[in-house]
């Protein structure tokens, strides 16, 4: 047999819940590969989602920037220093994991690293030659009776993206006649508001709008602000 099989097909096929994904890399000899057929080791794993943190923590940082007195002062103490200690716990379990390969990785207890390596894992590919020595049956199973993927949006996906278009239409026609409209005003411009909603009808948050519609500001801040400390945080 030959060809990739996705994580997310073996998952359903063998029944996995999301860890036990992780501990079939771990004693079946599953090989996690990208979308460009390399060979995915547990470092790797962590060296993205640490990117995904820092960027999660400068967008944090950028909305906080916005804000004044004890608003600030709440956001960096509840949101910012908190992710500002995962994201060193996380780089100190990636010193230790540096080097370890599958066969010899052991599965973090940390449940927020873990969640990551079962989500990581399930959308990953693997050589379906490996998959067939752990699932024969349940495989040719699939082959036969599993109709080709075809590639398909979520209905909140679609709404997501007609609410970013909409508000990017506003916010841009906005600017064009007031170009020192600030990016916080226009997060909270009414109109943005009410079409910036969920199909359930509460609010996408400000660093969403913010991120849909911050590349339109005609005069966006200059330069940029170095990341908020622990020890830095007196109000502007």
């Amino acid at each position: 047999m030959q060809g990739w099989i996705q994580g997310s097909q073996i998952q359903s096929l063998a029944q996995m819940t999301d860890f036990e994904i992780i501990q079939g890399c771990i004693t079946k000899s599953l090989t996690p590969h990208n979308d460009h057929g390399l060979p995915i080791r547990p470092a790797d794993v962590m060296v993205q989602h640490i990117a995904d943190l820092e960027h999660e923590l400068f967008q944090l940082d950028e909305v906080a920037w916005d804000l004044i007195g004890v608003e600030r002062e709440r956001m960096i103490v509840n949101q910012i220093e908190p992710l500002q200690e995962r994201l060193q716990s996380c780089k100190m379990y990636l010193e230790a994991i540096k080097t370890s390969n599958w066969d010899e990785f052991e599965l973090p207890t940390d449940q927020g690293i873990k969640g990551c390596f079962a989500s990581c894992l399930i959308n990953c590919r693997y050589r379906a030659e490996e998959v067939e020595r752990i699932l024969p049956r349940q495989l040719d199973s699939a082959h036969d009776e599993m109709p080709p993927a075809v590639e398909s949006r979520s209905p909140r996906l679609v709404h997501a993206q007609e609410c970013n278009k909409t508000c990017r239409e506003i916010a841009k026609r906005i600017w064009d006649r007031q170009p020192d409209f600030t990016i916080a005003a226009m997060i909270n411009h009414s109109e943005i508001i009410r079409q910036a909603r969920k199909p359930d009808g509460s609010s996408y948050s400000e660093m969403t709008i913010r991120n849909w519609i911050r590349d339109l500001c005609p005069n966006p801040k200059p330069g940029r602000r170095p990341l908020i400390s622990p020890s830095n945080t007196i109000s502007k």
